[in-house]
């Protein structure tokens, strides 16, 4: 006589286990499908705070609308810190009483946390929690609070050599951060796409080459790395559209400090010489020049 698997004792403990094995195939296929997603959902989660940033930071004026906007920022605990961070900047130096003294209780709250401990900057010498930082200045017994300054950087570098209409070139020295390696990696890879191309986008704060990244640079797992947008650095420039996401094929030069970016784009390299001659250079052209990157090599 032949059993049917019904009749066998193997039936009976599947019968008598079934709950517990369904719940065993669940969570042993549901950590997979987990694993499998997080990146993406910690993208989509970095994107919807990087938009959030900048959407608020974008319409905030200190003296009108501040309280509201930190109130918008607390939808998102890393937003709601960089908001405070920059904007206490921003009102330390307009010397702004009404917006330090609202500032100030939304920073000691970001100071007693544990998530304001791991945001640190240099600051006047010392690596400090950059909510401590900016209370001392508040309270006066701060030193250069606005200027923050970023590590010495340890990746790649390039000579990048840059023309203008009268033939004068000027050689320029770049370096990656380590702390940023996705950009540093996308702009290694697509370097070669510089050479030749005008620069047309230049003020006094900054100076913009395009072709620099390649055409999925809008999808650029960036994040708000302890790199500030202090003057030389290499950054990203964020997209029109408030989405989180960056513009494609653009690498930005910032030519002086501009903190008010902190938080907005991700700096992933630096000027380490060269960055005088440039500012010479862009203040010197007039509406019918250019500049021109002629040239990149690997130092």
């Amino acid at each position: 006589m032949v059993l049917s698997f019904e009749d066998t004792p193997l039936s009976d403990w599947f019968n008598k286990n079934r709950v517990s094995l369904t719940l065993f195939i669940v969570v042993v296929f549901g950590g997979i499908y987990a694993l499998e997603q997080w990146p993406s959902w910690q993208a989509g989660k970095q994107a919807e705070s990087w938009a959030l940033y900048q959407t608020i930071s974008g319409d905030v004026n200190i003296d009108e609308n501040l309280g509201e906007k930190l109130a918008q920022a607390e939808q998102d605990q890393l937003t709601y810190q960089w908001f405070v961070y920059t904007t206490t900047r921003l009102a330390l130096q307009a010397k702004n009483t009404d917006a330090l003294n609202m500032l100030k209780s939304h920073l000691e709250k970001i100071a007693a946390s544990a998530e304001g401990k791991t945001w640190v900057a240099n600051n006047n010498g010392q690596t400090r929690p950059i909510a401590e930082i900016l209370l001392d200045a508040i309270n006066g017994s701060g030193a250069d609070s606005l200027i923050f300054k970023n590590p010495t950087p340890s990746g790649d570098s390039y000579t990048i050599t840059i023309s203008d209409s009268n033939e004068n070139s000027y050689i320029v020295i770049v370096s990656m951060f380590s702390e940023a390696p996705v950009s540093s990696e996308n702009f290694a890879a697509n370097i070669e796409g510089m050479v030749g191309e005008e620069i047309n986008n230049f003020n006094n704060i900054s100076l913009t080459v395009e072709n620099g990244l390649s055409e999925d640079a809008v999808t650029i797992a960036i994040d708000r790395s302890r790199l500030f947008h202090s003057a030389g650095v290499l950054c990203t420039i964020a997209g029109e559209d408030r989405d989180g996401s960056q513009k494609a094929n653009t690498v930005q030069i910032m030519l002086e400090d501009n903190f008010y970016a902190d938080g907005q784009s991700s700096v992933f390299g630096v000027v380490t010489s060269g960055l005088e001659e440039i500012k010479e250079a862009v203040a010197g052209l007039d509406g019918e020049q250019k500049l021109t990157v002629t040239a990149v090599a690997k130092a």
